[in-house]
Order: structure tokens, then sequence, then C-alpha cells
């Protein structure tokens, strides 16, 4: 029989196992389960920075929720920070949010970020575009795909045509890559890649390398 002496040693050995698993999984489980929205409000220390932090997809509520926590600093001009997690979400609720973060960059400064280990995928990407500095940490993940109708017309997406969802993502790269100023020549490149309904990933350290202006500088970022 093992002493108990032997049983404690193998038991706290388990138990530090199990933390260094659970440390190391964090952001597997964060990706499964960022479905469910949630922003954290944060005032940086001796400065007029407000860092928003939105983990979940682009969906409602997260217009109310940036705005009711921008509203809370209506009469005086801020830094606000936004950093980003997020698997994509709605058009219609992707849009809202850029028309909010379009009006809340008029009164205040307005930087995007998405920081280590972090992903900002599809509709994310246009409302990442919005910040007037766009930071990422190097190995922070972006992803590009064509815009699907699966939520909205078919079950699997096969009922419309290549060309509808063709010209749906070429209007969406002109209304929100366009005007942040994402050269003409890597989207058409992006977009040739995209062909056959492939996703395209990139970390901001490729993006950077590219030339693409949507990264606009990379840095090492500790999660606020």
């Amino acid at each position: 029989m093992p002493s108990r002496t032997l049983n404690r040693v193998l038991w706290v050995g388990v138990l530090v196992l199990i933390a260094v698993l659970a440390v190391k999984s964090r952001d597997t489980f964060d990706n499964v389960f960022m479905g469910v929205g949630k922003l954290d409000v944060r005032d940086a220390p001796d400065s007029d920075t407000v860092v928003l932090t939105w983990r979940g997809q682009i969906e409602a509520p997260m217009a109310r929720r940036i705005g009711d926590a921008v509203e809370r600093y209506a009469s005086e001009r801020r830094t606000f920070v936004l950093s980003l997690s997020s698997p994509g979400g709605s058009l219609a609720h992707g849009a809202e949010v850029v028309r909010l973060l379009q009006k809340i960059g008029e009164a205040h400064s307005l930087e995007t970020r998405v920081e280590a280990g972090r992903l900002c995928a599809s509709m994310c990407v246009p409302v990442y575009l919005q910040g007037q500095r766009r930071t990422a940490s190097p190995d922070a993940k972006f992803m590009f795909h064509e815009v699907s109708f699966r939520d909205f017309f078919a079950k699997d997406g096969s009922e419309i045509s290549d060309a509808a969802k063709g010209s749906a993502t070429d209007r969406l790269f002109a209304k929100y890559f366009t005007p942040a100023g994402v050269p003409d020549a890597w989207i058409r490149k992006v977009r040739a890649d995209m062909a056959g309904g492939n996703d395209v990933w990139k970390t901001a350290r490729e993006l950077i390398a590219e030339n693409a202006n949507i990264v606009q500088a990379a840095r090492e970022l500790k999660n606020p």
C-alpha cells in the first residue's frame, strides 16, 4: 500500500498539473465560450485613457454597452482604447458598432487593439479599422473571408450564388477597408486568396510586413 506521504505528493502533483493546463488553455476556453459578449471598462491609472475590453461576438448588445460606457465621460475629452477579441458576428450589428465608434472618434481619441494571443476575425476587422490608431501584438491573429449569408438565407450557404457572395464581399471591402487606407493591391490579393470560400489568416506581424495598413503598429500588450 502506498504511504500517506506518497499519496499527498501524488495529489499535489496532479493539482499542479491541472493548474498549469488551466493557464495554458485560457485562450482556448475564451475562444470556445466567447459567443456571449462581455465588456469590461477600466480607467488607466494616472491618465485620461479609458480601456474598453470586448470579448465575444460582434452582436447586440455590444453597441449599447459601449455607448453606455462612453456616455459616462460625455463632458470631458478622453482617449478610449477598444481592445477586441472576437470571432466576428452580425454584419448589421457590426455596422451599428462602426457608426458608434465613428461618432466617438469625433469627440474623443480612439485606439483599437488586439492583444497577445487574441483573435479579430470576420466582422471584427471592420470594427477594428475604426481606430484612429490601430495596434496589435505581433502574434495577434486576424481572419478574413467572404460575406456569409448562411444565417439568413440558407442552411449551408449553398443556395447563394458565388457571384452574390463576391458582390457583397466587394461592397464590404469598399465600405470599411478602403476608407481606412487599406491599399487596393492588398485587397485584390486577399480577395483572390478567398476564392472558393477560403478563410485567410494573417498575424499582425504579417499585415505590417505586407503594408496592409490594417495594423499600424505592433507592440507587446498585456491584457488589461
